[in-house]
């Protein structure tokens, strides 16, 4: 290392951790210093930066500072600013941070071939002139005053950086007092909104909440506007110690002129005490520098009172967020017990269990010992024994360990299954409407194969009578459609009412009524006629409105007119009902006219139902099948022919219809209705006595 390279010492004492930093020494003509290790000299501190300077010798060998800091060097007191340069002499004192922990002296030491100016005092000659040592001495006097000055406005420039920086601690606080409120007020007015609706209790709590969030508010206020009144009273004791410089800044002009004056006075009249104002000139330099030093370690330690200041509240706010975080450790830590002990008490039952059984063994080896030779054998099993029970063991820690795992995979499953429900409860709606359509669907492709056949037979009936005679062939035209129409009523038609479907409804059950005729069931029970299951959708099936509407185009004038008449009375019936509905707000009376039955008939009915041995079921049953005696129609002279009696009975309004009769032997009949070509109860259409 070269002994004549610069070096830089500190003006102030390190910390025990920075005792290395104390000189620093410029080792290149490129000496860069920073936090980073790739640096000629690292210095781990915060506010130093990775790359905070350089030292560059130029061609006219003298050293300049580059500055690349974020916070800004300062060299005798002047900032130098980011990317700007600085050129150095012997004896500049070089702040590299604002905190004030790492200020240096510039020092260039003497070549060796240089001479030294000797520091001593010289000795005035007497040869010398008197205008000369004035001269010596204005100048001296003048460089004091000049240094005077600008130590006063260096002490100035630092008070108004001191104000500028508590006038931004000021703004950055209340900056955070604001934010800290809004963030409060957002906080607690999401759990309002949330809290909004229910009833007393949820009311009790957003009081609470309100009542908390303002005590928090005030909270904040009162420790905020404790520290902004602290930076305030800093503030104005900064203006009044610029006050009181800019006052000794003035009286110490004025001082400095007076002495000057003075001591001019008494150069020109006492030439002969020359060595005696000299010496009181160097003791006023001297106490002069001593009262430097003093403002100068005044301002130091005020410096250093409010850095400390603010690390003691950074580290407040570190503390706060240890305690938080120590308190979710803690909780944390107590969930952890809780499980432990949970498998503790599982290993302690396993290791009583164990234990229970290694008693067991030892009593039984015991007992063993006690025994002959010839039981040695018992005792290997015995011993086998124990090797199971100490495997069964084993596995019994397993499975300990295998149903903790399944507990917690149960209560992921649990959480699965719970949003699989509504999707299923969906799902089962969809089917239920599906498999409703898919047996519509069934049922009318059978009666339709079912037609199709009725159709060609008819096509060969006709075949046939076209070589009999015209007369012949119109009865046959006649007995075909007769029973087509007979076919049509008898699977076709309305349990309730016994006449083909009007407006046909399928219920939940896949069992099809008239829209009429099941609203009006529904006034009293909510069950279905057949099967006697609760109604819980229903179903227009618009194919079977238009299939009947074109089956009776083919049938004869006598039923088309029958079908028209009943279609009529029914929109009647409706208009009636709405009338009644729009009238009385809903309610109506369910008349004996409408559906030609009275409120005895219906409990007759139903005490038949309840009372008969046959059972209904929702697949099985259906209001309309195809009956295997559709064969019948496959016979040219088969005739069916309705009978005078049951002509009277439909003609009759009341008394023929209140009789009971049996109907065939295996017929199906519900329990309730009544037989639509005789008017009879006790019996349907297809078990009709008179068929």
């Amino acid at each position: 290392m070269n002994d004549n390279s610069p070096f830089m010492t500190t003006c102030q004492p390190l910390k025990e951790e920075f005792i290395n930093l104390n000189k620093v020494i410029v080792t290149s003509e490129e000496f860069t210093l920073g936090r980073g290790k790739q640096n000629s000299a690292v210095i781990p501190f915060l506010s130093i930066s990775r790359n905070h300077c350089k030292f560059k010798k130029n061609k006219s060998l003298e050293w300049i500072l580059e500055d690349y800091s974020t916070f800004g060097i300062e060299v005798n007191g002047i900032k130098i600013g980011k990317g700007s340069k600085r050129n150095l002499c012997d004896g500049d004192v070089i702040k590299l941070e604002p905190t004030g922990e790492f200020v240096y002296k510039f020092v260039i030491p003497p070549k060796s071939d240089e001479y030294e100016i000797p520091r001593k005092r010289i000795k005035v000659e007497h040869d010398t002139g008197n205008n000369d040592i004035i001269n010596n001495v204005k100048v001296k006097f003048e460089m004091s005053q000049n240094y005077e000055r600008s130590h006063i406005e260096k002490k100035i420039e630092s008070a108004k950086q001191m104000v500028n920086t508590t006038m931004m601690l000021k703004q950055q606080l209340q900056s955070d007092m604001n934010k800290k409120l809004q963030q409060l007020e957002t906080d607690y007015a999401l759990q309002i909104e949330n809290l909004k609706g229910e009833k007393n209790e949820v009311e009790q709590q957003t009081a609470r909440l309100i009542k908390e969030r303002d005590a928090q508010l005030t909270l904040v206020q009162q420790e905020m506007g404790g520290k902004i009144v602290e930076l305030m009273e800093q503030i104005k004791k900064h203006n009044e110690n610029e006050k009181q410089l800019l006052q000794e800044n003035n009286l110490l002009k004025e001082k400095l002129e007076k002495e000057r004056e003075v001591f001019l006075g008494e150069l020109l009249r006492e030439s002969s005490s020359k060595q005696d104002m000299l010496d009181q000139l160097e003791k006023k330099m001297k106490e002069q520098e001593e009262i430097m030093k003093k403002e100068k370690e005044e301002l130091e330690n005020m410096h250093k009172k409010e850095n400390e200041q603010l690390r003691l509240a950074k580290e407040k706010e570190l503390k706060d967020l240890e305690e938080q975080k120590k308190r979710r450790e803690a909780e944390l830590k107590e969930q952890l017990e809780i499980i432990k002990k949970n498998l503790e008490k599982q290993v302690e039952q396993t290791e009583e269990q164990r234990i229970k059984a290694e008693q067991e063994l030892n009593e039984r080896l015991k007992e063993m010992q006690q025994l002959s030779n010839i039981e040695k054998v018992k005792v290997e099993q015995l011993e086998q024994e124990r090797e199971e029970l100490k495997r069964k063991f084993g596995e019994a820690q397993t499975t300990a360990e295998k149903s903790l795992e399944e507990l917690k995979e149960h209560v992921r499953n649990r959480e699965i299954e719970l949003a699989a429900l509504a999707a299923d409860r969906i799902q089962q709606q969809a089917v239920q409407s599906s498999e409703v359509i898919q047996n519509l669907q069934q049922q009318l492709e059978r009666v339709q194969n079912r037609l199709q056949i009725v159709e060609a037979e008819k096509s060969t009936i006709l075949e046939k009578s076209c070589l009999l005679d015209p007369i012949e062939g119109t009865s046959s035209k006649q007995s075909t459609l007769t029973e087509f129409g007979e076919l049509m009523e008898s699977e076709l038609q309305c349990s309730i009412c016994a006449e083909l479907f009007v407006e046909a409804v399928t219920l939940n059950c896949s069992h099809t009524f008239c829209k009429y005729c099941i609203s009006r069931w529904k006034s009293k029970k909510k069950d279905c006629p057949i099967c006697r299951s609760p109604i819980l959708t229903e179903c227009r099936s618009l194919v079977l409105d238009s299939f009947i509407d074109k089956m009776v185009q083919n049938l004869s004038e006598e039923m088309k007119t029958k079908r028209e008449d009943m279609l009529n009375a029914r929109k009647e019936l409706a208009q009636r009902c709405s009338a009644v509905n729009n009238r009385s707000g809903g309610s109506y009376e369910y008349s004996d006219s409408e559906f030609h039955t009275s409120e005895e008939e219906e409990e007759e009915g139903q005490d038949l139902y309840e009372d008969s041995d046959i059972s209904i079921q929702s697949g099985d049953s259906s209001f309309f099948y195809i009956n295997d005696r559709l064969d019948l129609a496959s016979d040219a002279d088969h005739t069916i022919e309705l009978s005078d009696s049951g002509d009277d009975a439909d003609s009759d309004g009341t008394g023929t219809n209140r009789r009971r009769v049996a109907g065939l032997p295996g017929a199906y009949y519900g329990g309730y209705g009544r037989c639509f070509r005789c008017g009879a109860r006790g019996h349907w259409a297809p078990g009709c006595p008179l068929r």
